[in-house]
């Protein structure tokens, strides 16, 4: 793994570009931060795992 990042023939961040825009084509344009919302939880978080049915299942 190391040969890897040591190879001369790396690809660039244009080469790198050029072949996302490819594969997925346009991004979508940014949300602007006026029209982005804060969300919030309703539920709170579980407790933790719940304890197992069976005694075999505790590991």
């Amino acid at each position: 793994m190391s040969e890897d990042r040591k190879h001369p023939d790396r690809s660039t961040d244009d080469e790198f570009e050029a072949k996302r825009h490819v594969r997925f084509g346009k991004l979508p344009a940014r949300v602007a931060p006026e029209d982005q919302v804060e969300t919030t939880d309703t539920d709170p978080p579980p407790e933790g795992p719940g304890e197992p049915q069976v005694r075999r299942e505790w590991g």
